[in-house]
Order: structure tokens, then sequence, then C-alpha cells
């Protein structure tokens, strides 16, 4: 199995290492084994990484605050989840690696959709909502917004309906 791991803070390019860890062992009651497919780069996992991040890991540690992967085996007593069910990685649950064990009452099958999208559910719809929240309420001003075709910019399209704001968005992709 690899995995990426820190075994001091600083600076990602200087103190990130592809390592090669033992496999996760056996599942208890209520774990499931995960196979991580997709685990993005958020810059609290570069600020994690600094040290400068609120969460500072035991060192050595695998770093990486989110992702989505699929079950690969059910510890005793997980009914709603089953063999191949594609889930989110719990935040902070060290997502850089292959394999990881997770509490499954934590973890809900997603459905079938573009597999990086579905990686960023843990932070960017919230961060999205959090924007939201925190702006002023100002109807019928504009909001310009780059990156609108990402997953916070998705979020921030669906989840508007709160603000009434008008909207531009500009995105890098034809999509």
């Amino acid at each position: 199995m690899r995995a990426v791991q820190i075994k001091a803070f600083g600076q990602p390019m200087e103190v990130l290492h592809l390592v090669d860890p033992p496999e996760p062992a056996g599942l208890a009651a209520g774990e499931v084994l995960v196979g991580v497919e997709y685990a993005p780069i958020n810059m609290n996992d570069l600020y994690l990484i600094q040290g400068v991040f609120p969460i500072r890991p035991s060192l050595p540690s695998v770093v990486g605050n989110e992702g989505m992967g699929r079950i690969l085996a059910i510890g005793d007593g997980v009914v709603h989840l089953k063999v191949g069910d594609r889930v989110l990685i719990p935040l902070y649950a060290f997502s850089w690696r292959e394999r990881l064990v997770a509490p499954a009452t934590k973890l809900f099958s997603l459905p079938e959709a573009d597999p990086r999208q579905l990686a960023m559910l843990g932070v960017n719809p919230p961060t999205a909502s959090l924007l939201l929240d925190e702006a002023p309420d100002l109807p019928g001003e504009w909001v310009v917004q780059n990156a609108a075709n990402s997953s916070v910019g998705r979020s921030y399209w669906v989840d508007d309906q709160r603000k009434c704001f008008k909207k531009c968005g500009g995105t890098r992709s034809q999509q």
C-alpha cells in the first residue's frame, strides 16, 4: 500500500514523502475498509502540512482532509453499507493513502456521479454555504464568482436562493 506522509511540518515540497505503510489491520465491529479513489488537495491540506492549521496530527502522519472511495470490506454489525458502495472519506481521516479503516456510523452510500466532484463534497459545499451565510443581505446586487463550474461554485448557485443576488460566474472550461 502507498500513502503520502509527513514526518515534520514544513513546506509541502520538502516534507511530503511517498511511503509504504502496512495494510490496515482487521476490521473491528462497526468498521469498514475503504479503497480511496480520489483525495483532492485543498488549502487546508497545505496549511496542515505546514503546521499552521488548527488540527495538528501526531507525527509521522498520513495527510489529506477529504476524499471518496469504495467499500472493500465490512466489519460485523454494519448493515447500512455493502461492499462496492461509494462513500465520502470522513474529514481528517487522512485520505492520501490507498486504503483506510473508518467507522461505518459516519458513512453513507453516495449516488453514481463524477467521482472527482463527489470527493469534494465534505469541504466545498459547506464552504459555499458559509460564504452565503456570512455575506451581507444585498438583494439585487451583483456577485461575481470565479470558478463557477467548481464544486464550491455549483453549490453556491444552488444554495443562493436565500440571498437573491444577481449572479455572474466565470469558468476556465467549456463545461
